[in-house]
This record gives structure tokens, C-alpha cells and sequence, in this order.
């Protein structure tokens, strides 16, 4: 038995991260436009990388072999300042773990788990190492199974995308890709479970899904002042867009908030289509947690609320804690 079609959307939207990923993968509608084809929403992660990668974004359009990686820099058109900025102190560190319930009408359909879980300096420079996880309820199993993992390492200093996992099972459908981001030369290398791929291009110092939630968490808000910051996800580079709407009062589980209520909007030139909208709700501290996210669909809407927390610590090189053995769900 499937569920309609619509509800399968909206609860994979937030499943996969508990809301960004979602935001960048699920309404994604199949769009040709220029030569450009993006797969169907939910079937975007199935989207088949071959002997060769064809892609064409606002601003670039490649064909590379994998065999023949390009190792030379790429001339950048834009890298705006904040992408190359150093936080003087940050509002999470590692350690920090947010547990969500993800309801859709009044109804639990899964569990979700971000945590930044260490510190990575395999690419040279440290990275924070975050993992999300998600899963469909006992009841949402036996319609429509979800087991999803999302891994992504980010520079300490300036947020940018060092690397992005994606570990995707829903239903009967299995994905695992791997994006390796190498800001000084401009290329990101695609792989899977069975090798390399080929590569794309890309902006240097971007962000992928995840780090662009966390860089908005350390940015001063102000209703009215939208943010602005290129992304890079699914071998697509496109703006984004945050917009601030105001402060509210927020009650959950894990407690209650006066928050900023966010709206990140893609910026595509009609290359691609929103559909409902993701709002997002940051506690107006100085932790700036992500405490409730909503995601209107046609029949109802789907809301991830914060239940428990644990914060970080912040990074002081050599002596980062290490959590990443904290992989069974104890709650």
C-alpha cells in the first residue's frame, strides 16, 4: 500500500533533514528549460550520474569525464565577501545534538536527529562534521519506510562546504552519493557507491544544505533584511534567499522561545518551481536553535518541533570531544 502521493511528498520534505534538505529536494518540480533537466521531486536524488556529467546551472554548463578531472582553478564570478569571514565565537559547537518529532496533522510520523558530531582536518583545514538522521514511525513503516542519513563538513572558520553525504532509503528506493568540494580549484567531484562519477562546477566557498542553516544561525536578524548566500546541492548552483519575517513566541516540547520566523526561498530565474513554503523558527538568543519548521503541502501541512537538546562545546583545536559513536536511537 502507498500513500497519496502529495502526503509521501510532504513527509520526505522533512524526513531528510528535518526541513533544508527538503527545502532543496522535494519541491524541486521537473523543468526543462535551455537544455536544463532536473529530475522529478521526489526522484531528484535518483537522478543517474553516468560515464559522463552533463549539467548546466544559471551561470555555467560542463561536460567532464571522469577521467579527466580538471585540476586547474576555475575563474569565479562571484565570491561574496561573508563566504571568507572568520566568527569571532559561534552559537553551536560539537556536541550539539537537536532531536525532533516530525508531525504531520496532528499525526507523528517520524523521529529526526541533528548533531555536529567532531572535528574533521582530513581536507587539510578543520571542518565540522554533522550528521542527520531520520526515520518514519512504526505506522508510517508499513506504508512508506524512511531510514534516511545526511552527512555534511563544514569549515570552522567560515561555514563553507567542505564535503556532503547523502544516504537516502524510502520505501524500495536506495541512493548514496558523495560530494567532495574543493573551493581553491572551483570543482566538485561527484561519486556514489560504485566510484567516481565526474565532477561540475561550482562557486568557491559555497554552501551545500546544511551548512547554510548554520550559517544563518550566526547571523544578526532584523525583520525586513533578508539574507543572502549561494548554495550548491544536487550538482545545482542557485542563490537562496532567507527571508526575516519578525519575532514570535514559540512553545514546544523542548520548551518555549520568543523566536525570529525565517522563510528560505530559492532564486532561479524560473528554472525551477516552489511549491507550498518551509518556515523555519530561531530561537532569538544567542544559540539561535531551530525549535519548529513547517512545510505547507496541498492537504495539510507537516511540522518538525524540537523535544530535547543537548548543547555543544565550543572548538579549541587539538582538543575537540568526538561523538561520532552515537549512532543507536535511545529515544
Amino acid at each position: 500500500m502507498n500513500p497519496p502521493r502529495r502526503f509521501r511528498k510532504g513527509i520526505v520534505l522533512l524526513l531528510i533533514i528535518t526541513g533544508f534538505v527538503g527545502l532543496s529536494t522535494s519541491r524541486l518540480h521537473s523543468q526543462t528549460s535551455e537544455g536544463v533537466q532536473v529530475a522529478d521531486s521526489l526522484k531528484l536524488d535518483s537522478l543517474e550520474l553516468d560515464s559522463v556529467i552533463s549539467v548546466e546551472t544559471a551561470q555555467d554548463s560542463i561536460l567532464v569525464e571522469p577521467t579527466s578531472i580538471p585540476v586547474e582553478p576555475r575563474s569565479s564570478k562571484f565570491v561574496p565577501e561573508y563566504q571568507t569571514e572568520s566568527f569571532e565565537s559561534l552559537p553551536f559547537g560539537v556536541g550539539e545534538r537537536l532531536r525532533y518529532h516530525l508531525d504531520f496533522s496532528f499525526v507523528q510520523a517520524g523521529l529526526s536527529e541533528m548533531a555536529i558530531v567532531d572535528i574533521d582536518t582530513s581536507t587539510g583545514r578543520p571542518a565540522f562534521h554533522f550528521r542527520s538522521r531520520a526515520r518514519s514511525t512504526r505506522s508510517i513503516d508499513l506504508f512508506f519506510k524512511v531510514r534516511d542519513q545526511v552527512e555534511a563538513w563544514f569549515d570552522t572558520e567560515s561555514l563553507y562546504s567542505h564535503r556532503y553525504e547523502r544516504r537516502i532509503h524510502e520505501g524500495g528506493y536506495h541512493s548514496l552519493k558523495y560530494y567532495d568540494y574543493n573551493s581553491e580549484t572551483g570543482w566538485v567531484s561527484i561519486s556514489n557507491e560504485h566510484g567516481p562519477k565526474g565532477v561540475t562546477p561550482f562557486e568557491p566557498f559555497t554552501h551545500n544544505i546544511i551548512s547554510a542553516l548554520y550559517w544563518v544561525r550566526t547571523q544578526k536578524l532584523e525583520k525586513g533584511v533578508d539574507l543572502h548566500l549561494p548554495l550548491h546541492d544536487l550538482t545545482v548552483q542557485y542563490p537562496l534567499t532567507v527571508k526575516v519575517y519578525g519575532r514570535e513566541k514559540i512553545k514546544v516540547p523542548a520548551g518555549e522561545w520568543m523566536c525570529w520566523k525565517v522563510e528560505p526561498v530559492i532564486e532561479s530565474e524560473g528554472l525551477f518551481n516552489m511549491t507550498g513554503s518551509l518556515i523555519v523558527w530561531l530561537t532569538d538568543d544567542e544559540l539561535r536553535l531551530p525549535v519548529k519548521m513547517s512545510s505547507s503541502i496541498p492537504v495539510g501541512s507537516i511540522q518538525g518541533v524540537l523535544v530535547e537538546y543537548r548543547l555543544g562545546k565550543e572548538y579549541e583545536p587539538d582538543k575537540a570531544p568526538d561523538y561520532s559513536h552515537e549512532l543507536d536511537w535511545d529515544w
